[in-house]
């Protein structure tokens, strides 16, 4: 098997999400910062900074759930978690080119943003959101704790971050760190010896070994 034909089947593998869901946020996005004043509203600015990103993170959530046999994958010579990692890196290209053309697209028509500073917000956001969604996805064996957490996460942005923490970097670096910390988590504990405690798509029970996945 070829690089190129690895590559496809894992994109396969993810669906239509990871492409439909990214778009049809930065198309509200974009709407919300062309649809406010001059100045730009509370509203375009809160669309464009958390609608890609919270996309995003739902994605990642629907990617590491959407496998039916991780035990099958355990008695694989490719680690499943370099599988789900491989995967994970298709939804975070297609969100970065995504990222990319909305901001070029807004700074292309000339509305009142900078556009390193949110590339960066959107950068930060986008890996904390999604380290949060696999990390509860992985934990639990389900997207729903995944979806509750990143309605949590874009609140507490909107009411406690944002009011005292000044925009880019200071945001952003520490979000990047954080989301990192907990996709890696997220990723060991998807091994045959993980502490996730659970089998994804299941109700419970442990992982299976090696042998016992065989």
């Amino acid at each position: 098997m070829t690089v190129a034909t690895w590559w496809a089947y894992e994109v396969r593998r993810c669906g239509h999400q990871p492409v439909t869901l990214p778009v049809l946020a930065a198309v509200l996005g974009y709407v919300g910062v062309a649809a406010g004043s001059e100045d730009g509203t509370l509203l375009g600015r809160t669309l464009l900074i958390c609608a890609l990103p919270a996309a995003t993170a739902l994605v990642c959530a629907a990617v590491v759930a959407r496998e039916p046999m991780p035990e099958l994958h355990l008695s694989l010579p490719t680690p499943y978690p370099r599988t789900v990692a491989r995967r994970l890196a298709w939804v975070a290209a297609v969100a970065a080119v995504t990222a990319l053309a909305l901001v070029a697209l807004l700074a292309a028509a000339g509305e009142p943003l900078e556009p390193g500073t949110a590339l960066l917000e959107l950068a930060g956001l986008g890996v904390l959101l999604g380290g949060a969604a696999v990390w509860a996805t992985v934990r639990s064996g389900a997207t729903a704790p995944a979806g509750g957490l990143v309605a949590a996460g874009v609140l507490a942005k909107l009411l406690l971050v944002d009011p005292v923490v000044p925009e880019g970097a200071g945001r952003a670096l520490p979000a990047l760190l954080a989301g990192g910390w907990l996709t890696a988590r997220a990723l060991r504990a998807l091994g045959p010896g993980g502490p996730a405690g659970v089998r994804l798509g299941r109700s419970g029970g442990p992982y299976p070994g090696p042998r016992e996945a065989r």
